[in-house]
């Protein structure tokens, strides 16, 4: 009987000859007897192979069966055995093929691994290894039972984890090969495999977590750390690590960000496949932490870093950020520049960049920094993050190297020009390419075939630098091909004459800025320079009043490339070009001085125009607003303040602080006030407008530092802004410093003192008719007699405050009322109503892109969802909270998530969760000075103790909790509830002196004793 024999022992035993099962084996023993000599591949005696596989028997009858079995395989495989009166082996010279061998062929030749990491050698080990792996269906000889041959189960065993091991090793590979190419798909594929393999494998779940959670897939990431949890629950008896735990906590915090800010661009993007191939694997590479793209001005780094970013946006858990750096005045400025691009707000008296660098520990993204090379005395910043935060990449674009140990160079060149004598290929060139885009938008018929030859020319001229390539593009409607290239070279030409010390590109490069200046008319030529007052881009309307320019001028120079229109309808200028015409502007010092005049009070006057919307209805489009044009509004106010312009510094002042607060640029708040202080007391005393304004503003610093978690320097801004206000008898003044002042008292848990002050503030709002003013300090009264218990009248207030904000449509009074009208029913355990409330809140502060109103009424509607039951939803709420509170920097808002999400914890279960939020909210809120906060987190705690049966120790807090001043009415029901129940099962004695402890503890003592206890 011809044909190859096929013997398959991975996933089950098949014996088949031309792919036809052999049939007819006597039993089990003889098909295991064939794998055996099959697999080990040698002679061996009979009285072994008898005892291998009937030891149980006499030696005689061994002996019997081995012939029988041996007779069997004869007679169906008669030339695959070479048998003996002493031995027995497997004939290697007839045609079979064997799993096994072909298995560890691909799999196990010595120097496979070692060798796999270079070039062509790697792709061929990777090949062999999916080969090899296509054969592991499973384990060695799966579901094949001989009965009565311990000795042969012990080898099958032996050699199914042996082979199991190196099928883990190859899947590994595999695994961790694919993840680093980002083929996610396939490194998935083979993680699955691998953990079907080995269930217990820690690593592996871990692998397929971070390879969930980076294609997306972030509920099912989440959802595998409950698979690992269950895995080594039941095979090794252990919780999983700190490592598994940390990821599965990066990757829940990353459910709520987005996944770029990259700006939107107006052209598709041309050419340079090469380069982003040759980017995006460097950005892959685990190794290489900062990337930075070097090249000259006009190059197109920019262009390049942003569409490479935008292809590897999913490759990051938490996404990619842009942040220009540009305008940036000095490296001073940098983490506040990183911060807004992460949304991200400065809170506390701790150093911002320490703040930052805290934040973005654990944070896994990219940040693309945007024109680094005139702050690269900032460059140690950059050496800081990628120290401390392990999981963050930054992809820098600079004129000149940072200079730093993590670097990786990437030399950006010029786009590819057309070789010469290239001929009807030259349209496929991607300079070309980009020159017919540019010439097109102008020209809509402009056809390569007029001058393709002057086309090519430019290209070279400019060594295919984008900028010189549109700028040249741009003056197509005027000028033919060839004459553009004769002037260009005769510029060129002239420049490398004067100015043999600069570099060829930056010679080429300023031949075409100076051609086009030349070109363009007196007219043309004084706008373009005023332009470059504008920080950001800018507006039509904006550039008429401050370069008088028409649209007739702005469309011109937009069609010879010396501006560009934006997406959002704004106008932008190269950053090259803007330093070539503010080097123009330079020239000509009255029209620069004349002209930042205009510019300071344009933004002044637009300010003053968006503070009227910040209360009303049209309160998001107002923030929207001063937010797009934030740069050139710092550029005019600096201005103000600088010239000392009082009246300018009055009319502004209003709307740039409430969007600093709105926006939660705490620290960026505070600075402002800071400097506008400092110069409004280097001012002469007397002047009455002088002395309002400087009450006013430092209101507002006090209010940034009671944001930053500054109490002590809150309190004495508040007082010195009242001190002044009230010698003025400014009542506006007054009552903002008095209700701020009634903030603080709240803070401290002092209710009466914050009555007091809101009282007071409240009735000069009404003397002076500022009615939206008084609806928010309705609120904030109905807000402490909440806190005291008087719900009814909680009630009564908040409904006036609704009232008067509905009648004059206040949206962001009318969301807090509505949020207070939760928090009331809340407290009144009327849940289903406080939801209602919460979600009808949520939506106007989402509206009006309130962020710290978001966090605050999905917080709420997480704890009403906890009350109701709805775990799950409430903690999904909880935790997009806290992600918005940490980003804006609200420590206090912090705190009370924190809270909130350990009482979810305590309620599922989760103990060591619940511990880990609380633990972190109650050192928050000490440091903090929060004292109802802290006695909060205290309770929760109390709760946690009885839940683990130290019923005295909880006790103790609850006592603590119940007595103490400061603690929030609701808490303090709470608190007593537990006390209670906690004294019950206790002996009275016992309970007594607890007790007794509890109400003699200070909470500084309490949280430090309950802290290491915990531990």
């Amino acid at each position: 009987m011809g044909g190859e024999l096929q013997i398959r022992t991975l996933g089950g035993l098949e014996i088949s000859r031309d792919g036809r099962p052999i049939t007819g084996f006597v039993s089990a023993k003889a098909q295991a007897l064939l794998c055996y000599l099959a697999v080990t591949g040698r002679p061996h005696s009979r009285p072994a192979l008898a005892g291998l596989l009937w030891g149980e028997m006499s030696e005689a009858s061994a002996l019997t069966n081995l012939r029988q079995a041996l007779s069997n395989l004869r007679r169906l495989l008669p030339s695959y055995l070479t048998i003996t009166r002493q031995s027995v082996a497997f004939n290697p010279e007839a045609p079979y093929w064997l799993d096994v061998e072909e298995f560890e062929r691909r799999v196990a030749p010595p120097d496979l691994y070692s060798q796999a990491g270079r070039g062509s050698e790697q792709e061929q080990a990777v090949q062999r290894l999916r080969e090899a792996l296509e054969l592991y269906r499973g384990n060695f000889l799966e579901g094949l039972y001989v009965r009565g041959a311990p000795d042969f189960e012990e080898w099958a065993l032996l050699q199914q984890e042996r082979l199991r091991a190196l099928a883990l090793r190859a899947l590994h590979y595999l695994v961790d090969h694919y993840t680093t190419r980002g083929e996610y798909p396939l490194a998935l594929h083979y993680v699955d495999r691998l953990l079907t393999l080995a269930p217990w494998q820690e690593e592996a779940h871990r692998q397929k977590m971070w390879l969930l959670a980076h294609e997306g897939q972030l509920a099912a990431a989440l959802a595998q750390y409950e698979v690992c949890r269950r895995a080594l629950a039941k095979e090794l008896e252990v919780e999983p690590s700190t490592e598994t735990t940390a990821l599965y906590e990066r990757i829940r915090s990353a459910r709520f960000t987005r996944r770029h800010n990259l700006p939107p661009q107006p052209t598709p993007f041309i050419g340079r496949e090469e380069a982003l191939r040759e980017i995006g694997q460097l950005l892959l590479n685990p190794d290489c932490r900062l990337l930075t793209l070097v090249g000259p001005g006009g190059i197109g780094k920019t262009r390049l870093a942003l569409q490479a970013a935008s292809q590897q946006s999913n490759r990051f858990l938490h996404g990619v950020r842009f942040v220009p750096l540009t305008s940036l005045p000095s490296a001073a400025f940098l983490a506040q520049a990183i911060a807004e691009a992460l949304e991200f707000s400065f809170r506390g008296p701790e150093d911002p960049r320490t703040q930052l660098l805290s934040h973005l520990q654990e944070r896994e993204m990219l940040l693309v920094l945007d024109g680094f090379e005139h702050i690269l005395e900032g460059a140690g910043f950059l050496a800081d993050i990628l120290q401390q935060a392990p999981q963050v990449k930054l992809l820098v674009t600079s004129r000149e190297r940072l200079q730093l140990r993590w670097e990786w160079i990437f030399e950006v060149e010029g786009m590819k020009v057309p070789e010469v004598g290239e001929g009807t290929k030259a349209a496929n060139n991607e300079a070309v390419q980009m020159f017919l885009q540019t010439a097109r938008r102008i020209r809509p018929r402009f056809s390569l075939e007029e001058d393709e030859a002057s086309v090519i020319s430019i290209c070279r001229l400019v060594e295919g630098m984008p900028l010189g390539i549109e700028l040249a593009a741009g003056w197509v409607r005027e000028f033919p091909c060839r004459v553009i290239a004769q002037e260009i070279e005769q510029n060129l030409g002239f420049l490398i004459a004067a100015a043999q010390d600069m570099p060829r590109r930056h010679r080429s490069l300023r031949a075409a800025f100076d051609y086009s200046w030349k070109l363009l008319s007196e007219e043309e030529k004084r706008v373009f320079r005023q332009l470059s007052l504008f920080r950001g881009g800018f507006r039509q309307e904006a550039a008429r009043a401050v370069a008088g320019a028409s649209p007739a001028v702005l469309s011109s120079l937009e069609s010879k490339s010396l501006i560009r229109r934006e997406t959002s309808g704004r106008y932008g200028m190269h950053e090259l070009l803007r330093q070539y015409a503010e080097e123009k502007l330079r020239e000509a010092p009255g029209e620069e001085e004349a002209a930042r005049e205009r510019l300071c009070a344009y933004y002044i006057a637009f300010l003053q125009e968006k503070d009227g919307q910040l209360d009303g209805e049209e309160i998001g489009q107002a923030l929207r607003a001063i937010g797009e044009e934030i740069e050139n509004v710092r550029v005019g106010w600096a201005w103000a303040v600088r010239r000392g312009k009082l009246e300018e510094i009055e009319q502004g002042v209003d709307a740039l602080l409430r969007f600093y607060e709105a926006r939660g640029w705490f620290q960026e708040g505070r600075e402002t006030c800071r400097e506008a202080i400092e110069r409004l007391r280097q001012l002469p005393a007397g002047n009455r407008r002088r002395e309002r304004v400087l009450s006013r503003i430092l209101t507002y610093q006090g209010l940034f530092a009671y944001y930053l978690g500054l109490v002590q320097e809150a309190q004495e801004r508040l007082e010195e802004s009242l001190v002044i206000s009230r010698r003025l008898g400014a009542r506006k003044e007054m009552a903002y410093a008095l209700n701020n002042l009634g903030i603080l008292a709240a803070m401290r848990g002092d209710y009466q003192e914050e009555k007091r002050l809101f009282r007071e503030s409240l009735s000069l709002y009404r003397a002076i008719g500022e009615r939206r003013q008084v609806a928010t300090l309705l609120n904030n009264l109905a807000i402490a007699e909440r806190l005291g218990g008087a719900y009814e009248e909680a009630r009564k207030l908040t409904l006036e405050s609704l009232a008067i904000c509905r009648e004059t449509g206040y949206r962001r009074g009318l969301a807090r009322a509505l949020q207070h009208l939760g928090n009331i029913a809340y407290c009144t355990k009327e849940y289903e109503e406080a939801k209602r409330f919460y979600e009808e809140s949520l939506l106007i502060f989402r509206e009006i892109g309130d962020r710290a109103g978001m966090a605050l009424a999905l917080g709420n509607l997480g704890i009403a969802n906890y009350e109701l039951g709805e775990y799950v939803e409430a903690e999904a709420q909880l935790e997009e909270s806290l992600a918005l509170r940490r980003e804006i920097g609200d420590r206090l808002g912090v705190v009370i998530a924190l809270n909130s999400l350990g009482s979810v914890a305590l309620a599922t279960g989760a103990h060591q969760e619940a511990k880990r939020h609380l633990k972190e909210a109650l050192s928050l809120a000490l440091k903090i000075q929060s004292f109802p906060m802290a006695l909060d987190a205290l309770m929760e705690l109390a709760h946690l103790l009885a839940e683990k049966g130290e019923r005295e120790k909880g006790l103790e807090l609850a006592a603590l909790v119940s007595h103490h001043p400061a603690t929030e009415d609701h808490t303090r029901e709470k608190a007593q509830e537990i006390a209670a129940r906690l004294a019950a099962d206790l002996p009275p004695s016992v309970a007594a002196a607890a007790q007794g402890r509890g109400r003699e503890m200070e909470i500084e003592r309490a949280a430090e004793e309950v802290l290491a206890y915990i531990d």
